[in-house]
């Protein structure tokens, strides 16, 4: 028998799968000859019987011989991905991809294997070799841009699968993701609907979509569907989950706790549960004895350990053990520096007092005397935690306005363009907001849509961008919120923030943050009086009958007593500041930074010497 016979007896019994025979008649082969043919074709029967380490070592010996081979590259790099080798398979499909063919078939295998590596960027240019709209092709597109987060690139691609024959409810499904991370909750939850119409209508899309309507801040139809899940018999840790949170917001707090002893029976760490029982359910001892082993345990980097820790945290202040306390906040925080690092998103000094400086910049003449002028929009801005919910608690208690939260519609459509000026020497901001002011105006009504006489936006940071909130807005009042520095580094320290947040993990880079903050916050106040006002937290909660009545006369607005009476009406708050807004002011956080004197000294040091005044 030739060895072409032999091969081919070879090949017919691995296709048939009698991999036994299949193995003999390769090896015999290769006793007698070298044959890449059959070193490669042995390689590819121990990588389907999980024989990883035979494989690779064939695999290796037959693309030595043809180091351009497309069925041994990739054959070879699944393989290296099945034992758990993804570096040295990445680097198989780089070395290959400038020799792939225009095929179809071909750069789809190499683009969905490098999608399955988590290198959509590498998936992307393999996918672009070819200039087709093929239906597989798009769905890795789309796939490795949402791995990409440009969320908008992924929804055209989408979209124009949307004549394909790909399933409808996987499209919505992704369309439906794609649109909340934009933050287009609208466009989600039309999405998600007809996902819905398309899919299996079970409890778990129904608390899917109740999550949705938490995001876009719309509880009432949250509560719908997360009812419609109950009513299925839903009893899994999601649906309590879901209708804790639910609950919180229609301070609805028996049935809140009710569903955390529920979820802990399913997860004792649930660290929603966990958070319910110590805020709302003040079960602050019970809390620390069943998290209390989080101090000493080596450190894991799950999200729901840094939380739990958090909650920890703030059972021990209550229990007023603040040392124990500052160790669980400084935990959270390391790992979370840990998540910042990885997303190589670090708080960098130089960067930011440039970008501050760059701030300063931005802004034209007012367009009014804004002075003899009632307000049609008001922005609360300053710092996370300097008071900017409690603010706008009150000033939402007026007929004639209304709250739009932490609106985002003025970084969705002013940012992006501001920031694209950075290195244009050139750049004239009378002339920048002459052209621009206009549809910036525009498009933030539309997408803030609220029908009121005065629209209110509480986004804290938007402190960056008060030279262009004056710049854009006719008739606009800012209110600045200041607080003690050391107060506002522990209430900053203490929260779990978002990683973009970059500043917040490191008391040091909390006292650039707020120093720098601050120091922004002087020039706007200095360089327009008639629109910006500073507000004092301590101040307002010492005596918040005077200071609403300078606040209100500043906007034009008549203050009436009960408007401090907010505590007693029901309002939904999505923000850390949920259960102070639903409380009379008080001064109960006024100096709560004395109990950890010594934890903050790091602090101190460093927002002192940035304080001192610089030689000239």
């Amino acid at each position: 028998m030739t060895t072409n016979q032999d091969l081919k007896k070879a090949e017919t019994a691995h296709q048939q799968g009698n991999f036994e025979v299949a193995e003999q008649a390769y090896i015999k082969i290769l006793d007698q000859y070298k044959n890449n043919d059959a070193t490669y074709g042995l390689a590819t029967l121990y990588s389907q019987n999980k024989q990883y380490e035979r494989a690779i070592e064939l695999f290796t010996i037959a693309l030595a011989a043809e180091p351009f081979a497309i069925d041994i590259t990739l054959n070879f790099s699944m393989c290296l991905r099945a034992a758990n080798q993804a570096k040295q398979a990445i680097k198989l499909i780089s070395n290959i991809k400038p020799h792939l063919p225009n095929d179809v078939y071909i750069l789809n295998s190499f683009a969905h294997l490098a999608l399955s590596l988590k290198q959509p960027a590498l998936a992307l240019e393999i996918a672009s070799k070819q200039q087709t709209d093929n239906s597989q092709t798009l769905f890795i597109v789309a796939q490795a841009h949402m791995q990409i987060e440009n969320w908008s690139l992924a929804i055209a691609a989408w979209q124009k699968l949307c004549t394909s024959g790909l399933k409808q409810s996987e499209l919505q499904k992704n369309l439906s993701i794609c649109f909340a991370k934009l933050r287009q909750y609208d466009k989600a939850i039309m999405a998600f609907k007809q996902y819905l119409n398309n899919a299996k209508p079970d409890s778990l899309n129904l608390l899917k979509f109740a999550d949705l309507y938490i995001l876009a801040r719309d509880v009432t139809q949250a509560r719908v569907q997360l009812d419609k899940a109950i009513l299925l018999g839903d009893v899994s840790l999601t649906r309590y989950e879901i209708e804790i949170r639910v609950c919180r917001f229609e301070n609805n707090n028996d049935v809140a706790l009710i569903a955390a002893d529920a979820a802990l029976k399913l997860n004792p760490f649930s660290y929603v549960a966990w958070g319910a029982k110590q805020e709302i359910g003040k079960q602050h001892k019970q809390t620390a004895e069943n998290l209390a082993h989080l101090i000493d345990e080596p450190a894991t980097h799950d999200y729901e350990t840094q939380q739990n820790l958090f909650i920890l945290a703030k059972a021990y202040e209550k229990l007023e053990r603040y040392s124990l306390a500052f160790r669980c906040f400084s935990k959270a925080n390391e790992l979370q520096e840990d998540v910042i690092r990885e997303n190589n998103i670090s708080y960098d000094y130089l960067h930011e007092t440039k970008h501050i400086n760059f701030l300063q910049q931005v802004y034209a003449s007012p367009l009014l005397n804004h002075a003899t002028l009632p307000a049609k929009n008001i922005f609360i801005v300053g710092m996370p935690r300097s008071g900017t919910t409690l603010m706008d608690r009150i000033l939402s208690q007026h007929p004639k306005t209304k709250s739009s939260g932490e609106n985002e519609a003025l970084a969705l459509f002013v940012e992006n363009k501001i920031n694209a000026q950075k290195d244009n020497k050139a750049i004239n901001w009378e002339l920048f907001f002459q052209k621009n002011r206009q549809s910036f105006a525009n498009s933030y009504v539309t997408k803030t849509a609220l029908d009121a006489e005065i629209i209110i936006d509480k986004m804290p940071h938007n402190f960056r961008y008060v030279g262009a909130i004056v710049s854009i807005f006719e008739q606009v009042k800012v209110i600045q919120m200041r607080r003690t520095p050391e107060d506002l580094a522990l209430s900053i320290f203490s929260q779990p923030f978002a990683p973009h947040h970059n500043y917040a993990a490191n008391l040091k880079n909390i006292a650039h943050a707020i120093f720098h903050a601050n120091k922004l916050m002087d020039f706007w106040r200095d360089s327009f009086p008639n629109q910006v006002i500073d507000v004092d937290y301590n101040q307002l909660t010492t005596g918040p009958e005077k200071e609403a009545n300078r606040i209100f006369d500043f906007c034009h607005l008549t203050w009436n007593d009960d408007y401090l009476n907010f505590h007693a009406k029901h309002v939904n708050s999505f923000t850390f500041s949920e259960l102070q807004v639903r409380q009379p002011i008080n001064t109960s956080k006024q100096n709560f930074s004395r109990h950890y004197e010594n934890e903050l000294s790091i602090f101190r040091e460093l927002y002192s010497e940035l304080s001192k005044p610089k030689a000239e």
